[in-house]
């Protein structure tokens, strides 16, 4: 009998020790100090594997809205570290922001000064062709023609809201410019007539949104070619980390980078407010500038549509997904001559 009870003595004991070890197995994740504590603690997560990728963007999501409680965090987003791995980008206003952890679900962070992001349309030279200057003709503003794309037969403009529909306050019908007032001579004087306002996805500045985009219908001659130097295709492209783009714009006219991360969530300050964009990309600081908003974003080779982009900071420059932006406005196609 002793050694009977001995044995279950010990059975018990056993057991209950393996529950103590589940249980602080079930509670690893988060932790506020920032420790890699997950499953995935210390794992080098590669940008070409795409289940590693699909962990990354797990992670941002589920931390995001806790990170952009901070005020001096202005988004997130999936990219690639300083060593070369997958990491949650935290985009700050200002360098030294602090309380930011280290990693989230075991995914390392990596902070990135993007500085305030705002809608680049003001201030806005001229042209009639993709990637030169156009406008709302109700404001002194300038933005950028992103591409003639086509419904039928019907040829529009592609650009921003903030470009064309003046930030959702604009009527359809109204009069777009090209170029934008903005670059008018004087500056604000009234400039030719390119197209009239056809369509434009609303800005919602109490939610979420993912694009900021509109079409002009085309009314005056716009070539299909980019300023600089290279048509759009029809072939859409999803973005990824490390894609080679480039795009030709109002200001900064033809430039050249690396998407450094998607799905971005990301706060963006208008004129009438700031609105959140989610699955955004971003590029360099130095992609776009102001005055490039609408830019069409494309393959370094290949000229494939990949983003439109709309808003950017000292560090950091944004763009929608192409295929999100046509999906808005009713899968318009490229015009390609």
């Amino acid at each position: 009998m002793p050694r009977k009870h001995a044995l279950l003595s010990s059975t018990l004991l056993l057991v209950a020790l393996v529950l103590v070890f589940a249980s602080c197995s079930r509670d690893q994740g988060f932790n506020p100090t920032g420790n890699a504590t997950s499953a995935t603690a210390g794992a080098a997560l590669s940008p070409r594997n795409p289940a590693d990728l699909a962990v990354a963007m797990r992670a941002q999501n589920a931390h995001t809205p806790d990170l952009m409680k901070n005020k001096d965090i202005v988004g997130t987003g999936t990219g690639v570290g300083a060593n070369g791995r997958l990491a949650v980008l935290v985009l700050t206003r200002k360098a030294g922001v602090g309380n930011i952890p280290t990693s989230v679900d075991g995914v390392p962070t990596e902070v990135r000064v993007v500085g305030d992001v705002v809608a680049y349309a003001k201030p806005g030279g001229g042209g009639t062709q993709c990637g030169t200057s156009t406008g709302n003709n109700l404001e002194c503003a300038a933005g950028t023609i992103g591409a003639v794309v086509l419904k039928g037969s019907t040829r529009y403009l592609l650009s921003n809201n903030h470009v064309f529909a003046r930030e959702n306050a604009a009527s359809i019908g109204e009069r777009e410019d090209a170029p934008g007032r903005y670059d008018g001579h004087p500056k604000c004087a009234v400039t030719p007539q390119i197209g009239t306002l056809a369509q434009y996805q609303n800005i919602n500045f109490g939610g979420n949104n993912t694009v900021d985009c509109a079409l002009a219908l085309l009314t005056g001659t716009c070539s299909v070619a980019q300023s600089g130097g290279y048509t759009a295709t029809n072939s859409v492209t999803a973005a990824s980390v490390g894609l080679a783009v480039k795009k030709s714009g109002r200001t900064s006219h033809l430039t050249h980078g690396t998407i450094q991360a998607i799905n971005v969530t990301i706060n963006v300050g208008y004129s009438a407010g700031t609105a959140t964009f989610t699955g955004q990309i971003m590029t360099p600081g130095n992609f776009i500038n102001s005055g490039d908003s609408g830019s069409l974003m494309v393959t370094e080779t290949g000229n494939n549509p990949v983003g439109l982009c709309f808003a950017g900071g000292s560090g950091g420059s944004f763009a929608n997904p192409i295929g999100a932006v046509l999906q808005a406005l009713g899968n318009p196609t490229f015009a390609t001559q």
